[in-house]
């Protein structure tokens, strides 16, 4: 007996990410959205939306489009220490500090309107996806997904 087995099922996963932001929105004023904050998201002047949020291990190519219609984005991918709570900001810079965070890739200096893809392999636990230009992460450009078994 044979088996059947569609491409889909040999398909690596796809994450299709979107940045937005508000029109005018500036970073000089940055409300406190970073990861563990307590800000209301809903209130973000920026954001990361990721779908599915949730993926298995191996390769995942993260497609990313920025519907911005003035700022230029980017995506990092990096991994969540289990019990992250907050991320090194600085204050001045306003910018993650990169090097306390193991990093898998990013799609840098996506042009509004525009599309980057990145295919990284990826094991069991959190990531982050966020833009780490100064003042996006705490404007509220992040997200986190499961890779689950």
């Amino acid at each position: 007996m044979s088996t059947l087995i569609s491409t889909a099922a040999l398909a690596e996963p796809v994450v299709t990410v979107t940045l937005i932001d508000k029109v005018g929105s500036s970073t000089s004023e940055v409300p406190e959205m970073g990861m563990g904050t307590g800000g209301d998201m809903a209130m973000a002047k920026m954001g990361v939306n990721a779908s599915p949020r949730q993926v298995r291990p191996g390769p995942v190519t993260f497609k990313v489009t920025n519907l911005a219609s003035q700022i230029v984005h980017e995506v990092i991918v990096a991994r969540l220490p289990e019990g992250t709570e907050k991320l090194p900001y600085d204050e001045k810079t306003m910018l993650v500090d990169e090097n306390a965070l193991q990093s898998f890739g990013a799609v840098k200096e996506i042009d509004p309107s525009r599309s980057a893809a990145l295919t990284v392999t990826l094991k069991p636990g959190k990531y982050l996806l966020y833009c780490n230009l100064p003042g996006h992460y705490m404007a509220g450009m992040w997200t986190v997904i499961d890779v689950v078994p």
